[in-house]
């Protein structure tokens, strides 16, 4: 149903909310269209009102530039009914009116907000005197950070809600912790507080709790110069998120560690030193910890320009005053009030993104809010005095960075903390699924080779050389996609890179720098005498590519059936997979008692090569079961791959991915008519570690029994690794864990990522 219009000629249109709507956040940003006017002075004005006839929230009043406006809606639970009108030069001109019904989601993690102070803080934050002018303490004390926070932090949900909403995951954001207490969200509530009229003026609500969190530390000890992450010379940059999480972990409650909270946290004693010229007791870092507290923090020395209540967001967004030389100018950007705003209040969300788990990607991950913050609140924009730009008038075709990544939104919707009543749960292995990248062979005659993508959870955007691709889509995913050879040579240039970006739906990405190169690595096998054709399709670590003549590797084949003396087949019964901090190959055991490897047979020194690996699995082979898949971490830091796990035909799962953060988990599995019947790699060789720098499969048709030259074939034994020296094969290897002169496998310590 569209929104009621007045029959008055001129006229007021929403763009992005519907009569009748439900939503589920208490702050709505809506945006829309009216008489279009350039000059005079045109405004909004917003009356909401509850089901029972009363006023749900004091009264707004909004800027319109040139026939666009954009306002922000505070909202009580239940029914709200919105009237917009539209005034010019004091005149009254046209009206719409929609229904909105907000429905919280108290079912649903919050994102908290907390001030740290220090324990004997002077309860004060840094605001130059043109921003305080005669009331010192209104902008500068703890009443208002606490309030700027608060306005602050329900800014940041509208624009996650409208965000999420135009890139078609619908309006969702975050909610907050919330108490009943003074709503500060407009300064009607402030009048009331100091008139003693809090009941009479409805200023008693549900509103976000804005944390208070009391640090063990001295004022002074929080603005050492160094512990600050502005000083080139400091020498322990963390110290202040380690002295937040203590404090958190202190108070308890929500913040206690296996709660798993998610906070943007302020730091109340941030400030700036003219004489050091750097900015006390700040840094700006988030780190998202998936068993503990994950935090996302920023200093306070910029919060003099935030607002207050949301009658002073226009305000704020558009003064064009300079702050002067009394405050920190954070990345040399705050030339003027409005500029600090947008850096603080834009640097603050990046810093709760990384809570989030996001990295630095375009968009408000890459400092996309510097300059364009105020597009997202304001028709019009002020003077920018970094870029030296005038403002402009904010459409829907105004270029505007602050936003978020598709990627970043798409990882958020599977997040508790964003998601709707009809959203399915997904199990935490689907959440964290990466799509899957893999040469395949279309199934004629020919065996065209392709590239196959494929995502259980779905694909929602494909792109070749930063391209995107008509389909799939965010509102019309696909789980397959399959580009032959043939096809992609018809559209891009063979003898130029290929680039290929493929995002999932839950947010996880999968990129290729050269498809050719899958082409090119990857191929078959002809058995000699016949038209039989075993294909091998593999990844391989980034310095297996770029690794120097003077590196060698084993290369290595392993079929899962060898020929014995008398010419009969022995099968394999186990594979051992060796995983520890890396993943160092594997043991085929056989069931006439033999066993061969994946990788190196032996040390360079002439000694049996023996595998380390604390972390290693091995699997049985019962007859009749096949190899459903393999899974491979191609993550390598030490250049080399990280982990391997197997799947069989009859359910069973085995292995070690090391898949925690920065994983990159690729699939190798046969087509639909194809069967796994072997591997094949290459392993570092000569030096401390022998890891997996390759790693394949070997397939054959399914209902073709192999001919006996195929174990026969050199190329599919491992022998001498390619280096033209044949050690015999023991088949009385023991098992051992020893490392005959070669370096022990050491676990490395699992950390967490903390982005600035």
């Amino acid at each position: 149903m569209p929104p009621r219009r007045s029959p008055k000629r001129s006229f007021v249109r929403l763009d992005n909310i519907e009569d009748g709507e439900t939503v589920h956040q208490r702050c709505v940003l809506i945006s829309g269209r009216c008489e279009s006017f350039t000059k005079g002075e045109d405004f909004i004005s917003i009356s909401t009102l509850v089901a029972y006839g009363s006023d749900a929230f004091p009264v707004q009043n909004w800027p319109a530039a040139e026939g666009h406006f954009r306002a922000l809606i505070i909202l009580s639970p239940g029914l709200n009914k919105v009237v917009l009108k539209h005034h010019h030069n004091g005149e009254f001109l046209a009206e719409v009116s929609f229904n909105v019904t907000y429905i919280p989601l108290l079912q649903f993690p919050p994102l908290h907000l907390a001030i740290m102070v220090g324990k004997d803080s002077p309860l004060l934050i840094d605001c130059p005197p043109v921003k305080r002018g005669a009331y010192s303490t209104a902008h500068a004390d703890l009443d208002g950070a606490i309030s700027k926070l608060r306005m602050t932090a329900y800014m940041w949900q509208a624009l996650t809600a409208e965000d999420m909403r135009s890139k078609g995951l619908g309006r969702r954001s975050f909610r907050f912790d919330e108490e009943w207490a003074v709503d500060t969200l407009s300064r009607d509530f402030l009048q009331a507080t100091y008139n003693d009229d809090l009941e009479s003026e409805n200023a008693m609500r549900s509103t976000a709790k804005v944390h208070i969190i009391r640090s063990s530390k001295t004022t002074k000890e929080l603005r050492s110069a160094n512990i600050t992450q502005q000083n080139p010379s400091a020498s322990r940059k963390h110290d202040l998120f380690e002295f937040f999480l203590d404090a958190l972990k202190e108070t308890g409650g929500p913040f206690t560690s296996s709660a798993h909270p998610v906070v943007a946290g302020l730091i109340l004693d941030a400030h700036y030193s003219p004489s050091q010229k750097i900015i006390l007791a700040h840094a700006a870092l988030g780190c998202h910890n998936p068993d503990g507290i994950s935090l996302g923090m920023f200093g306070s020395h910029l919060t003099y320009s935030w607002p207050r209540f949301i009658e002073e967001v226009p305000a704020c967004l558009t003064d064009t005053r300079p702050p002067g030389d009394k405050v920190g100018n954070d990345n040399g950007e705050c030339g003027t009030m409005w500029e600090a705003c947008s850096i603080g209040q834009g640097a603050h969300i990046h810093e709760v993104g990384h809570a989030f788990g996001q990295p630095h990607r375009p968009g408000i991950m890459e400092r996309g809010f510097a300059q364009d913050w105020p597009k997202n609140f304001l028709p019009r924009t002020a003077y920018c005095s970094a870029k030296k730009t005038e403002g402009v008038v904010v459409t829907a075709e105004t270029p505007n960075n602050a936003h978020w990544n598709l990627i970043d939104a798409l990882s958020f919707k599977a997040l508790p903390h964003f998601r709707l009543p009809s959203d399915p749960i997904l199990p935490a292995k689907m959440r964290d699924l990466l799509p899957n990248v893999q040469l395949e062979y279309v199934d004629d005659e020919d065996l065209k080779p392709a590239i196959g993508i494929e995502s259980a959870i779905g694909i929602a955007r494909i792109q070749f050389n930063d391209t995107t691709e008509d389909h799939p889509s965010v509102s019309e995913p696909m789980k397959i996609l399959r580009y032959t050879m043939e096809d992609l040579e018809k559209r891009f240039d063979r003898t130029e890179h290929l680039k290929l970006h493929v995002l999932g739906m839950n947010g996880k990405e999968r990129n290729v720098s050269n498809v050719w190169k899958i082409f090119s690595s990857t191929s078959y096998v002809r058995v000699p005498g016949t038209s039989l054709k075993l294909y091998k399709r593999g990844v391989y670590g980034d310095r297996f590519e770029s690794r120097s003549e003077d590196e060698r590797v084993w290369e290595w084949a392993q079929l899962l059936h060898e020929k014995k003396s008398d010419g009969t087949l022995t099968r394999a019964v186990k594979v051992d997979m060796r995983v520890g901090a890396i993943w160092d190959g594997g043991v085929v055991y056989y069931e006439d008692g033999h066993r061969s490897h994946w990788g190196p047979m032996r040390s360079p020194g002439g000694h049996e090569h023996h595998f380390g690996g604390g972390s290693s699995e091995a699997i049985d082979l019962p007859p009749n079961v096949e190899i459903k898949k393999i899974e491979v971490n191609r993550k390598d830091d030490w250049g080399v791959m990280s982990g391997v796990r197997m799947h069989l035909s009859n359910g069973d799962v085995k292995g070690e991915l090391n898949a925690r953060g920065g994983s990159n988990v690729l699939t190798l599995e046969p087509g639909r008519h194809e069967r796994i019947i072997g591997f094949y790699g290459a392993n570092d060789w000569g030096r401390n570690f022998s890891g997996v720098l390759q790693f394949g499969i070997i397939t054959a048709p399914k209902d073709i029994e192999l001919p006996a030259q195929v174990y026969d074939l050199p190329e599919l034994k491992n022998t001498d690794g390619g280096l033209g020296e044949n050690p015999t094969r023991d088949s009385d290897m023991e098992d051992g864990s020893g490392t005959d002169g070669e370096s022990e496998d050491t676990e490395s310590e699992t950390g967490f990522l903390l982005f600035d």
